[in-house]
């Protein structure tokens, strides 16, 4: 469960774009599945001493789903801004607590245009190509080029030890219902090389410096995942709801 919300927890970033600065937040989703509660997911963006920027996502089931799949979730990416664009340093992926535990870490390494990526198992490298984001940086990548005006995406990610291309298309603008209240979004949708495949749908709230606020994700077999907001804290949300209306 939490595999699939992470992974689907949305996708990329282009060589040309032009980063916004963004402010230090922090977000926390209610995860359901199938409509049911399952858990939560947090993400933090810090900025630290040295200027540098962590990203960090932790996911974790809640509730019966945590007494029959307890596993917990750590992504971290630490980043840079150099001549105005988003550069990833160091990703690191952690799961823990389920049947088998697992890390990965990938260090970019401009100097040399090498991507160092140690499973635990046998560590490799890849070529390290210009543009190239990590699976979690990606989001702050799109929330900018959302900002930019832009409505396609086509980004290059280093996914799963592997350098993967990720492309999202605009849909629409919704005005969607949040535990926070209703927020008008920008609707996009992953679109993948077979029509079986999983089925990916997130909404971005500009008035939010576009962050994510809701996430569909649909496995192949009809299990559907959502993660919507609940709490935020950084960023001025004071106008960016309306009150619920009670049916």
């Amino acid at each position: 469960m939490n595999k699939c919300l992470i992974s689907c927890l949305f996708l990329l970033f282009s060589s040309t774009l032009f980063a916004q600065v963004l402010p230090d937040f922090s977000a926390n989703y209610l995860i359901r599945l199938n409509g049911i509660q399952a858990g939560e997911l947090k993400r933090s963006l810090v900025t630290q001493p040295d200027g540098n920027r962590l990203f960090k996502s932790q996911t974790q089931a809640k509730g019966v789903f945590a007494f029959f799949k307890p596993e917990k979730i750590v992504e971290t990416s630490l980043y840079q801004h150099h001549d105005n664009t988003i550069v990833p340093l160091h990703y690191r992926y952690i799961r823990t607590g389920g049947k088998k535990d697992k890390t990965m870490a990938l260090d970019f390494d401009w100097q040399e245009q090498q991507l160092h990526i140690d499973d635990k198992k046998r560590p490799w490298s890849l070529t390290l190509t210009e543009g190239t984001l990590d699976k979690l940086v990606y989001q702050l990548a799109l929330m900018t080029d959302l900002a930019a005006n832009h409505h396609q995406f086509n980004y290059q990610i280093a996914d799963g030890g592997k350098i993967k291309q990720y492309k999202i298309t605009e849909i629409s603008r919704e005005t969607i219902s949040t535990p926070l209240g209703n927020i008008e979004t920008i609707k996009l949708t992953r679109e993948r090389n077979r029509p079986k495949d999983r089925k990916t749908t997130l909404w971005c709230a500009p008035s939010l410096n576009y962050l994510p606020v809701m996430l569909e994700h649909i496995e192949k077999d009809g299990t559907v995942f959502t993660a919507s907001i609940r709490r935020l804290s950084g960023i001025d949300s004071q106008n960016a709801f309306t009150p619920l209306v009670d049916k």
